[in-house]
């Protein structure tokens, strides 16, 4: 049998590294998932948001203009204005001819034809002037026989040859003729007034010393798009030019009908001008009538809706200028519910 020995010695513990644990990387399609849902969810409260507590409509900005035209047809001589100018209330725009595009001889015969009318009228003028004056000398001398006769009428009541009533039926004539003579007199000043104000016209000549008639500006504005050159012709109902007033800017804005309890008369609205600033509006009137919408604002493929018309000027003045920059562009604009 064999002894056991045991032998003392050194230890030996063998041990094991533990496996490094791998970093999860990022899910992208995990957070793309959540950014697309958070998305939505804003957009569809947003969307709430807008449809319960806002009215929204479409609106264009406008401002008041005059548009030079004519019932006749007309010649443009010359235009003295440019686009973009701006224009007081009399200052002269162009001069131009009415009826006349043949030739210049026209212009003679037509300035001729207004002379000989101009020179009858005068005639005509003189004539009654010299037949008031025949009539009022005719008066005065009437009136100068009462004088005499209310005096031998007066000397002779205080003799009791006549009585007051013959005296007073030469007081009543004397009062007639002289209503009669004043009623003349006026109707004599105003007669050479009309005779000093006809004078001969300026004969137009061929070749440019007469321009012809002269356009006026009416309002005081800025002067738009020039539609006519020198020399062109316009024919009626053709604009020659617009002439806008940046004074006076709205917004023209249509609604859904079923809003039309919410749109009234002096609502404040918000627009919102296409380069996304925000400015205030009030309503400043509300169309009776409904309107069809500008072709823009109509949804294709669909039957062509009516819808209420309202004006919106700026709520305060100091905002004309920036409105004005956007002139004929389309708008959003909003009423508040609550």
């Amino acid at each position: 049998m064999n002894k056991f020995s045991y032998t003392k010695g050194k230890a030996i513990i063998r041990t094991l590294k533990e496996p490094k644990v791998k970093k999860k990387k990022l899910n992208l399609d995990r957070i793309l998932f959540i950014l697309i849902i958070l998305a939505l969810c804003f957009w569809l409260l947003s969307f709430v948001y807008n449809k319960t507590v806002w009215i929204e409509g479409n609106g264009q900005m406008l401002m008041e203009k005059v548009d030079v035209n004519f019932t006749n047809d007309i010649r443009v001589k010359e235009i003295f204005i440019n686009e973009g100018d701006t224009v007081c209330v009399g200052s002269r725009l162009f001069n131009y001819y009415q009826d006349d595009f043949d030739s210049d001889a026209s212009l003679v015969l037509k300035n001729f034809d207004r002379k000989e009318k101009q020179y009858t009228n005068l005639q005509d003028l003189i004539k009654e002037i010299y037949l008031k004056r025949l009539q009022l000398k005719s008066l005065k001398e009437r009136l100068a026989f009462l004088n005499e006769q209310e005096k031998k009428a007066i000397k002779l009541i205080l003799l009791d040859v006549y009585t007051k009533v013959k005296l007073d039926a030469i007081i009543q004539q004397k009062m007639l003729l002289e209503n009669q003579i004043n009623l003349l007199k006026n109707e004599l000043y105003f007669l050479r007034l009309q005779r000093k104000n006809i004078s001969p016209d300026t004969t137009i000549s061929v070749g440019g010393g007469n321009f012809g008639n002269s356009y006026i500006s009416p309002i005081e504005g800025v002067v738009g798009q020039i539609l006519k050159n020198s020399e062109e012709s316009c024919y009626k109902a053709e604009n020659v030019m617009t002439i806008h007033d940046v004074e006076k800017v709205f917004i023209k804005a249509y609604f859904d009908l079923k809003d039309l309890a919410h749109v009234k008369k002096g609502s404040i609205v918000l627009v919102e001008f296409p380069d996304k600033t925000i400015s205030e509006g009030i309503i400043n009137k509300l169309y009776i009538s409904t309107y069809k919408a500008p072709t823009e604002f109509q949804k294709k493929y669909e039957p062509t809706e009516r819808n209420i018309l309202t004006e919106i000027v700026p709520l305060d003045k100091e905002q004309v200028p920036e409105w004005g920059k956007f002139y004929k562009l389309n708008l959003k604009v909003k009423i508040g519910k609550l």
